[in-house]
């Protein structure tokens, strides 16, 4: 039997394995869509090229996938790119969130066997806006659960994980799994801290990637989130003076990290235990962490925090994208 690790993203969904040679390989679809009127021409193209398409006759419709339709979309400015999922959870404004997201991941698990064991990311319920973390692990569960092959129903060996537990296991077997994992996402910002892999303490906060891009538009008079989203790639915030766009979206990471520390501080008070000895690394990944300087911006706001622990290093996984997804596989491996 095999094991998968499934990275459930709010924008990017990724499928982690071992190759025959016991590398480690990926899947990445991106977790979006299109709603496009349904023309024989065009969907025969696009599934001549293999985008993962669903068809709805009685409509008259059918819906691209994936990075087919975010390539669309940035093409054809009058198409409105869709997610099924917001805010790190199931989005409760798309009715057919579900059945795409199960589409698209039926497609990047064709690997899968029976009784295989998968490990699938999960966030935390988010400790700033109510979100429904629970209702969401639970319509996981139920997509992975209908994955059959020709002989029938899989009956996968299935198991969630926090998503900044998942980066504990990536990134911390030489710390005996003990430390803290920071997922920084499009939706939300995942935390979990754990000793010896048992999580000690885990939360989310709905100000992440998504946040930033909107919070950041509105700052600077911006009706849509693409142009600041198109800057927040190129930022620098080690900057002391950027100039007028990166100030805004500046700002909005210090108010994000900010929160994500207090969190931290928090949760290290409520779970009564008692401080280490050894320094606690703390494993940042996540496509929102990505800019330049966010590392030391992180690091600055820890320090004046005076946490009740001593910080040891801060990791940035080589492959911050794929980090949670490997954490998953991981966790498969040894269960």
């Amino acid at each position: 039997m095999a094991a998968f690790g499934f990275d459930a993203g709010t924008y990017n969904m990724i499928v982690a394995f071992r190759k025959e040679d016991g590398s480690i390989a990926f899947k990445r679809e991106v977790n979006a869509f299109l709603e496009l009127e349904l023309d024989d021409f065009v969907f025969n193209m696009m599934d001549d090229a293999e985008a993962p398409l669903i068809e709805d006759k009685e409509r008259g419709v059918f819906y691209a996938c994936g990075q087919a339709a975010v390539n669309m979309a940035h093409s054809i400015n009058t198409l409105q790119l869709r997610r099924p999922m917001k805010d790190g959870c199931l989005n409760p404004k798309e009715r057919r969130a579900q059945e795409i997201m199960s589409d698209m991941i039926y497609g990047m698990l064709d690997d899968v066997g029976p009784k295989d064991t998968l490990f699938y990311s999960v966030p935390a319920n988010a400790i700033n806006q109510e979100t429904d973390a629970d209702y969401h692990s639970m319509i996981l569960k139920r997509v992975f659960e209908g994955m059959e092959d020709d002989q029938g129903r899989l009956n996968l060996n299935l198991f969630e994980i926090n998503e900044g537990l998942a980066l504990v296991y990536a990134e911390l077997e030489e710390k005996k799994w003990t430390g803290i994992g920071i997922s920084c996402g499009a939706g939300m910002v995942n935390v979990c801290m754990a000793m010896y892999a048992a999580p000690l303490f885990k939360f989310s906060l709905v100000n992440s990637g998504d946040w930033i891009d909107k919070q950041a538009s509105r700052a600077i008079g911006e009706e849509t989130t693409s142009y600041v989203n198109r800057e927040k790639e190129k930022i620098d915030l080690s900057v002391d003076s950027p100039e007028y766009v990166h100030r805004a979206i500046k700002g909005q990471y210090e108010i994000m990290i900010h929160k994500t520390v207090q969190g931290i501080k928090k949760g290290l008070e409520q779970a009564q235990q008692r401080a280490p000895d050894e320094p606690i690394d703390i494993v940042v990944s996540g496509g929102t962490s990505s800019p330049k300087g966010f590392p030391q911006m992180f690091k600055k706001e820890l320090e004046a925090a005076k946490l009740p622990i001593k910080i040891g290093s801060i990791v940035r996984p080589k492959d911050p994208l794929y980090s949670v997804a490997r954490g998953c596989l991981i966790a498969a491996e040894h269960a």
